[in-house]
């Protein structure tokens, strides 16, 4: 990638850290002047936060560069975006689930937790931090910490290498977002989601689908340039 694309990928990648919080601080002192209902207000917001982080996500493959460096744009900024929505939300949402869980749902605590309380009131699983739940995001973890050694490797240069983990990271992560899933179907029969809210319904089937889609596109990115690279190996030495 070109020096003006980093550029760009990383004025991309600010949106996140600048723009989510002051969205989720619009919406809590939005409900906090206006009265509005504590949940419908974290939903609602957890609705925008999923438009604005799927654009984000795809924002690279729009960009004006050639196709294969698109492709590499935004493989690197799947698994940079992730490891970062991992640490800020994930472990945050496991390590202080006592508190998340059972603070009592007033305006005053939305401004400190409507982050949680946006999915966890559409997704019973992470509104109560279920066992089932921390397992499926230990796995996570896992891949995470598989991506986060596949970058530092891309940093260094041995770019086969580092495809080659990232394209494992990306396919555990899809293969996990797409169990949670089937999980939910099979064995909850979707109870876990609130039944009567559209929103909710928006949220789980916007989320988790926008999940499993973006990690195995990085996935099959990664893979098919290490095939991609080997093939060239081939035409040179030939």
């Amino acid at each position: 990638m070109t020096d003006d694309h980093v550029k760009q990928l990383r004025r991309l990648a600010l949106v996140i850290p600048l723009g989510i919080p002051i969205l989720l601080l619009a919406f809590a002192s939005a409900a906090s002047m206006n009265g509005w209902d504590v949940d419908t207000t974290a939903r609602a917001s957890a609705v925008c936060l999923m438009f604005l982080l799927a654009t984000v996500i795809f924002a690279p493959l729009a960009l004006r560069h050639p196709r294969e460096a698109k492709e590499r744009g935004f493989i690197v900024f799947w698994f940079v975006v992730s490891a970062f929505f991992n640490a800020t939300w994930q472990i945050p949402l496991i390590v202080l689930r006592s508190t998340i869980t059972t603070a009592p749902h007033t305006h005053a605590n939305l401004y400190r937790f409507i982050a949680w309380w946006g999915y966890g009131v559409a997704d019973s699983h992470y509104g109560l931090v279920t066992k089932w739940m921390m397992s499926e995001e230990l796995w996570w973890l896992l891949a995470i910490a598989l991506s986060v050694v596949g970058l530092r490797v891309l940093k260094s240069g041995r770019e086969n290498l580092a495809f080659l983990l990232l394209g494992v990271a990306g396919a555990l992560e899809s293969y996990n977002a797409s169990l949670y899933i089937v999980e939910n179907w099979l064995v909850d029969d979707f109870a876990n989601i609130t039944q009567d809210s559209l929103a909710s319904q928006v949220l789980y089937w916007g989320f988790n689908p926008l999940w499993a889609f973006a990690s195995g596109l990085a996935a099959f990115y990664s893979l098919r340039l290490v095939l991609r690279r080997a093939d060239r190996s081939v035409e040179r030495a030939s």
